[in-house]
C-alpha cells in the first residue's frame, strides 16, 4: 500500500518525536516537505539552526549524515512501501555546509531484493552537492501494517 500524498502528514504524526523528521522533537532536525518527485525519487527540505553547527561556520558532519540517513529511510517508506533500518551507509562529503539557508534532500530507490534495498541520498544547497550517500537498508514492516484495512 503506497501512502497517498495527502496521508504523509498522518504518517509523520506516528513519528512526531523522531530526531530527524519529527516536528514535535524540540532538539530534532525537523526535516520537512517529504514528497515523491517521481516513481524512483523523493524530496524533502532541511533548514539548519545555529545549534547544528560544527566549527564556527560549518554544518556538523554528523547532522549531514543524519539527514542523509533519514531521506534514505523515507525513500523506503514512500517508494518501497516498507519501513526499513540502516544496514550500511557510505557518505561522501563534497563541500562544506553551513547553518544559513535551506537544503534540498533527495532519495532514490535502487535495487530491491528480498528485504534488501539499495538507496541513494543527497543533500544539496542550490545546485551544489554538499554530500551524497549510498546505503543498504533492510525492510522491517510493511507500511500497510500501520493503517487500518479501510485506509
Amino acid at each position: 500500500m503506497r501512502i497517498p500524498d495527502e496521508r504523509i502528514a498522518e504518517f509523520r504524526e506516528l513519528y512526531a518525536d523522531c530526531y530527524a523528521c519529527g516536528l514535535s522533537n524540540p532538539i530534532g532536525l525537523h526535516l520537512d516537505g517529504f514528497h515523491r518527485r517521481s516513481d524512483s525519487e523523493i524530496g524533502a527540505t532541511f533548514r539548519p539552526r545555529p545549534e547544528h553547527r560544527g566549527t564556527i561556520s560549518s554544518l556538523h558532519g554528523g547532522v549531514i549524515a543524519a539527514t542523509l540517513d533519514e531521506i534514505c529511510a523515507w525513500t523506503s517508506v514512500l517508494l518501497a512501501d516498507t519501513l526499513a533500518v540502516t544496514a550500511t551507509l557510505d557518505i561522501r562529503f563534497r563541500q562544506p555546509g553551513d547553518t544559513d539557508g535551506s537544503y534540498t534532500l533527495t532519495g532514490t530507490l535502487g535495487e530491491a531484493s528480498g528485504r534488501r534495498l539499495r538507496i541513494n541520498g543527497a543533500i544539496n544547497r542550490g545546485d551544489v552537492v554538499v554530500a551524497e550517500a549510498r546505503g543498504l537498508f533492510l525492510a522491517t514492516d510493511s507500511v500497510a501494517s500501520l493503517w487500518p484495512s479501510n485506509a
